[in-house]
């Protein structure tokens, strides 16, 4: 009970009446609880309110304590759990890599397991260290997965902490917009739980950034609601203090009396002690047993409430995970089949030349096997009636002198030729398929990027005309492992991207080396290039500068993916009128 108690004071940040209830809880602990199990816990939690408070030292200590409890008890979980007040530790001593190395080492486990009470722990420890540490944009990431955690699982407190400290980040940063709105926010939360610190915070940074702003009307009706609740609040610090003292008072008097009877006790008869301590052993079992049986029924009936409220919630869970599954299917689908539509009308127009010269070539030979038709003829007929035969002789000696017999060959040699070339280009073609459609699956082979650049090209050749020019400086020497068919997909988005901006006119420039790790890969245009807002948004699904119905939106983001889960990078610099240039670094290893 003064746990709990403890633990909702030091969520509202009233430190001193949280530290007095965790003692008393250890207190209690370390007198009753044999099994030493619930010590650690109220270490832990004076721990943290030694934190609050910024007597580091003190907080170390009772940290320590905890920890080699935990350990020695080999309760990991526990041991996790403090380990975000060790890096919160590390965070007020401004070890800020160790505070953030040891918060990150425990997300994917807390991930795995959707302990989400767990994961908002991880998450605001790390925004509140990286906002310390100075790196805004991890600190504004880690505050928002943190309020998303809470959202899920209908936290209102944590919600109300959250916004609060999401909002003063802001109010730092001079996103003063943004702040108000998440400090109104707050208000609405902490006011359905009846949370007052937090009301207070709240209200006093909006009379704060309505003062600075010069709007004096709102600021002072922020002061009156500020001003109302702290006397609010300080009327019911008071009863609380004075039911405090009252409560104090009568356990003095109890414990006096307690005495009292005790001393009476001890000048009694030994019959008389004997049967005072039968009859109050009796008394303490007897309510000892009734406390028991009611707080085993309380306990049941509490169990039984969350067990279908767990239950609720995993049903709303499953059929979550259920929709997002379906939607991000049918995006990456949508995504799949715009590319299948790039990569095959590259492949139908890359066919259509060599089979074209094939079926011209074919036809020829058709015409210059009918006109040596009738030669083969006299010659089948001179070879059935011997030499001897004078007037097939001569009929084939006539047709002879009628047929260009050297024209024929030559002809028959080119058109050989042709047919040859065309087969060859169709077979280059195939190959090159086989080689951007490879289904590796989730398994990393060996791959030469420039095969995939070659291959992109061919399928994007029908796109390229005598005004777009493709400069190409491949010195890259060894390879990578990659899933294959992803990486070329990359290379398609990117290669149609840069030949759709030039707009029918242009150079592509594309460069591969090797640094000492990793595979660089670096493909320029000269397009009209993009201003910083349009980079900023690049790599977001959905996000487009195409017409509509032109696009997807998903092609960059997809790709960025796929860069990340080969544990590579892909950046973008650009500005208007000096094209654009996209860097892929990928790791040998």
């Amino acid at each position: 009970m003064w746990d709990r108690l403890g633990n909702f004071y030091a969520l509202e940040e009233r430190s001193y009446l949280a530290l007095d209830c965790h003692l008393k809880a250890l207190e209690l602990r370390e007198k009753y609880d044999k099994s030493r199990a619930s010590i650690a816990s109220s270490q832990h939690s004076i721990a943290k309110v030694y934190l609050q408070l910024g007597e580091l030292d003190v907080a170390e200590n009772y940290l320590d304590k905890a920890g080699k409890l935990k350990q020695e008890l080999k309760d990991t979980v526990g041991l996790g759990i403090i380990a975000m007040s060790q890096a919160n530790l590390y965070r007020e001593k401004g070890q800020f890599e160790l505070a953030a190395k040891l918060c990150l080492q425990y997300i994917p486990k807390r991930l795995k397991q959707s302990n989400y009470e767990g994961l908002i722990i991880s998450y605001l420890s790390l925004a509140q260290t990286y906002e310390k540490w100075g790196k805004k944009a991890d600190a504004e990431m880690y505050y928002l997965k943190a309020l998303e955690s809470a959202e899920f699982i209908k936290r209102q407190r944590d919600i109300g902490l959250i916004l609060m400290k999401l909002g003063s980040f802001y109010q730092k940063n001079g996103q003063t917009t943004k702040a108000k709105e998440l400090f109104n926010l707050a208000v609405e939360r902490c006011t359905a739980v009846d949370s007052r610190i937090y009301q207070l915070n709240a209200y006093r940074n909006l009379y704060q950034m309505a003062r600075v702003e010069g709007d004096l009307t709102k600021a002072l009706s922020y002061l009156e609601i500020f001003t109302s609740l702290q006397d609010s609040s300080s009327r019911e610090s008071l009863h609380m203090k004075l039911d405090d003292l009252e409560a104090s008072f009568k356990l003095k008097q109890r414990e006096t009396e307690i005495a009292r009877l005790d001393e009476e006790n001890k000048e009694g008869r030994q019959f008389r002690n004997i049967l005072l301590a039968g009859i109050g052993l009796l008394l303490t079992l007897a309510v000892f047993l009734v406390m028991l049986y009611q707080s085993r029924n309380n306990t049941l009936t509490s169990l039984h409430r969350e067990q279908q409220q767990t239950q609720l919630l995993l049903q709303e869970k499953e059929k979550l995970l259920e929709d997002l599954q379906q939607s991000n299917l049918h995006l990456i689908q949508a995504e799949k089949m715009a590319s299948l539509g790039v990569m095959t009308a590259g492949i139908a127009h890359e066919l259509n030349n060599p089979v074209s010269s094939i079926s011209a070539g074919i036809a020829a030979l058709k015409m210059d096997q009918e006109e040596l038709a009738p030669l083969f003829d006299r010659l089948l007929l001179l070879q059935r009636k011997g030499l001897e035969d004078t007037t097939a002789t001569r009929d084939l000696i006539d047709i002879l002198k009628q047929t260009d017999l050297q024209l024929i060959s030559k002809e028959l040699e080119s058109l050989l030729k042709t047919i040859l070339n065309g087969a060859q280009r169709t077979a280059e073609i195939v190959g090159g398929l086989k080689t951007f459609s490879r289904n590796t699956g989730d398994r990393f082979l060996p791959f030469k990027v420039e095969e995939g650049l070659e291959t992109t090209l061919t399928l994007l050749h029908h796109k390229l005309n005598d005004d777009i020019e493709i400069q190409k400086s491949y010195r890259s020497k060894r390879e990578i492992l990659c899933q294959v068919s992803k990486l070329n997909q990359v290379f398609l988005n990117i290669l149609d991207n840069a030949v759709q901006s030039l707009q029918g006119s242009g150079t592509i420039r594309i460069e591969t080396y090797d640094t000492a790790d990793a595979c660089v890969i670096v493909i320029e245009n000269t397009s009209i290039g993009m201003d910083a807002d349009t980079q900023k948004k690049i790599f977001e699904p959905f996000f487009t500068t195409k017409e509509v119905g032109q696009g997807t939106g998903l092609g960059l983001s997809i790709s960025y993916a796929i860069i990340q889960q080969h544990r590579g990078d892909i950046t973008v610099a650009s500005s208007p009128d000096n094209g654009t240039v996209f860097t892929i670094t990928l790791p040998f290893s």
